[in-house]
């Protein structure tokens, strides 16, 4: 498998593609979008689902911070969806990391040990030609990028005080860089657990991926640090090159 690079928001799923590659032996990265089913194929919501999608999206009201860790991947990100910024960093292994900082309609994008980008340099791009890509940093209404995933639960449970418990089907989801082919046809029902505060806001979502594949294992990403200052500076101009237009394209930018 490919590594596939997928900065869904900054949130739950920001290095899911990276995440379910990691398997695999590594070659030029690629993106690719899964299209979304209309919101007519999705059954009525559950008490406890509506709890979920509540949850997340208080994640828009406020700076957090968002770490995640699968077997694979780690990452941290701070977002600030109110001031329009954010930033991220994502280790691959132990070879390979891409950071990504965010301001308004600029976006700055450095990658080491990936092929094709050219490492200590910081690829700048126009963020307005990210809307709607894997590589949007802050979607609106969903910034965190928790939400398109909690729309596509299912056999959603509360399991005790803050606690739930369900399936996503990961093959409807739109952007998250995931296609249908990698997962194999076990996409469609993959378990989670969540956890939600007493002030009703999303702070863990774990997915048990070993049931794509056995060493994927469990991916769990943590909402935290409510409130805090988020600084977020453009980098050095010395260290900062144009995206050239065939990764942008790559990336699927307009």
């Amino acid at each position: 498998m490919r590594i596939r690079l997928a900065t869904t928001g900054l949130g739950v799923f920001a290095a899911l593609c990276i995440g379910l590659a990691g398997c695999g032996n590594t070659t030029a990265p690629i993106v690719s979008s899964t299209p979304s089913a209309g919101a007519s194929d999705a059954s009525p919501p559950s008490a406890a689902t509506a709890e979920l999608t509540a949850a997340a999206q208080k994640l828009n009201d406020d700076t957090v911070k968002v770490t995640l860790e699968s077997a694979t991947v780690k990452s941290t990100g701070n977002l600030d969806p109110r001031a329009d910024k954010a930033t991220m960093s994502v280790r691959i292994g132990t070879t390979s990391s891409v950071d990504l900082r965010s301001v308004g309609e600029d976006a700055w994008l450095q990658a080491t040990g990936v092929p094709g980008v050219e490492p200590n340099k910081w690829l700048h791009i126009d963020g307005a030609r990210l809307a709607g890509t894997t590589f949007d940093a802050l979607p609106d209404g969903d910034a965190a990028g928790a939400g398109k995933f909690v729309e596509r639960m299912a056999d959603v449970t509360e399991t005790g005080d803050g606690s739930y418990s369900g399936s996503i089907d990961l093959t409807k989801v739109a952007g998250s860089g995931v296609s249908v082919d990698l997962l194999g046809g076990k996409g469609n029902k993959v378990p989670f657990t969540a956890k939600v505060d007493d002030q009703g806001r999303l702070t863990e979502l774990t997915i048990d991926l070993s049931s794509i594949d056995a060493q994927l294992g469990k991916m769990t990403t943590t909402y935290s640090d409510f409130g805090a200052t988020v600084t977020v500076a453009a980098p050095p101009a010395a260290d900062v090159v144009e995206a050239p237009e065939t990764l942008l394209q790559a990336i699927g930018a307009k």
